[in-house]
């Protein structure tokens, strides 16, 4: 595992986890529903517990959860991580690099299921088939936007994974003081004006400026680790996501709006990680999903902001133990 202690976080990845992620983590790409090369990064291991698949959030990439695909790996388990379509290195529909598009979060479901079909579920029969056992189990570890997606996923396919993991889940969006009346009549307007690939009034390309005070991190040391590889040359813009288009904006709400209808239908083991501190998504919603799904369980970290991977070292000690306790009981 990763040391907890900010102090010791830095030396760590740059000594190990980096050398681990540059040399042995595989990096791929597949035909997304509609032919567009999605990227994916994935490694297995020699004695696997199970697969877990990995989505990020909103502006995410790999890079960002470098630490958290390490401690999957040495607890045991396998990975496969998904850059969504606009993101990191997969397909972008805008030319504008800073800029995450989308027409409907269905696209992102459906992107999952060509990657499960065409790269997850083949690697899991080939490794049962080479061992001569079982299929391994099958888990789905989301944050934020992902878990937005993870839900509409797990309501449309119930019975691809055997549990899931949802951290800061986008189940509704936090609009601050501005009533969901007035959000729908803006997202009207900016449909009948044609503001697709624009984007939302407040938010625009990449500056280059930190700006962690008002980031979902609350560890300074984790925040800059990724901060730090936005600009890099070599990723060549790749990861410098920093504002949605209005076509986006339009999409997130109506997919987080449609979530409550089957919620209830969820019969899996999911696994709830609440955000005390969370500015981004409205707990209650996650608090609802932990009273209507089947086989839910809300875990609360009250000092926590968004991003609660990238938290203080007490924070995130309670965080992969609750993790890796309903895994092993899943």
């Amino acid at each position: 595992m990763v040391p907890f202690e900010a102090e010791k976080f830095r030396p760590f990845m740059d000594s190990t986890v980096r050398p681990f992620i540059d040399s042995q983590v595989n990096s791929g790409e597949f035909p997304g529903w509609d032919g567009s090369m999605i990227h994916y990064y994935s490694k297995d291991h020699p004695d696997s517990k199970g697969i877990i698949v990995m989505m990020h959030g909103y502006c995410g990439f790999f890079g960002k959860y470098h630490e958290v695909v390490y401690n999957f790996y040495e607890q045991g388990y396998s990975f496969y991580f998904l850059e969504h379509r606009g993101h990191g290195l997969s397909h972008r529909p805008v030319e504008d690099p800073c800029m995450v598009d989308i027409s409907s979060f269905n696209e992102y479901v459906d992107d999952l299921k060509c990657f499960l079909d065409k790269v997850v579920l083949p690697a899991r029969e080939k490794v049962s088939k080479e061992k001569g056992s079982s299929r391994l189990p099958l888990y789905l570890y989301a944050h934020s936007m992902g878990g937005c997606i993870a839900t509409m996923f797990l309501e449309k396919y119930p019975d691809i994974f055997d549990a899931a993991i949802l951290s800061s889940p986008m189940l509704k969006i936090n609009f601050g003081t501005t009533p969901l009346w007035k959000m729908k009549l803006i997202a009207l307007a900016t449909r009948l004006l044609g503001w697709n690939a624009r984007y939302v009034p407040g938010q625009g390309p990449f500056t280059g400026k930190s700006e962690f005070e008002q980031s979902g991190s609350s560890c300074l040391e984790r925040y800059n680790y990724s901060f730090e590889m936005r600009a890099k040359p070599e990723y060549g813009g790749k990861y410098t996501m920093n504002g949605a288009s209005c076509r986006w904006a339009r999409a997130s709400l109506k997919a987080t709006l449609g979530l409550d209808s089957k919620e209830s239908q969820l019969a899996m083991p999911i696994l709830i990680l609440q955000a005390g501190r969370d500015t981004y998504v409205m707990n209650p919603a996650e608090d609802h999903l932990a009273e209507t799904a089947r086989n839910a369980r809300l875990v609360a970290f009250p000092e926590a902001k968004h991003e609660i991977f990238n938290s203080d070292g007490a924070t995130l000690e309670k965080y992969y133990r609750t993790i890796f306790d309903f895994l092993a009981a899943s």
